[in-house]
């Protein structure tokens, strides 16, 4: 799709591309230059204090304990008591 360089350096996203990619006014886009190539790339902020729960370490054990309860490796428990007690067998 051809587009007009405007004021500023601006161009407008087809509309098109904004509603295949579910994108919404003043979603960030991340601008790359590869060769004589300009890659624009959806991106999704994270709050601060969430940053930890998208690091791999922390999607690792994510996808284990995912893992885990499909494979029914589970145990119910009545009360605090007795998941302790289980935790330490």
């Amino acid at each position: 799709m051809l587009r007009k360089l405007g004021q500023n350096y601006q161009i407008a996203l087809p509309r098109e591309i904004a509603h295949l990619l579910k994108l919404r006014i003043n979603d960030y886009l991340d601008i790359e230059l590869k060769g004589n190539k300009i890659i624009i790339e959806p991106q999704v902020m994270v709050p601060k204090h969430q940053a930890y729960f998208y690091t791999p370490e922390w999607q690792k054990d994510e996808a284990e304990a995912t893992n885990d309860i499909k494979q029914g490796k589970t145990t119910k428990t009545k009360n605090l008591k007795q998941l302790f007690k289980e935790l330490d067998k």
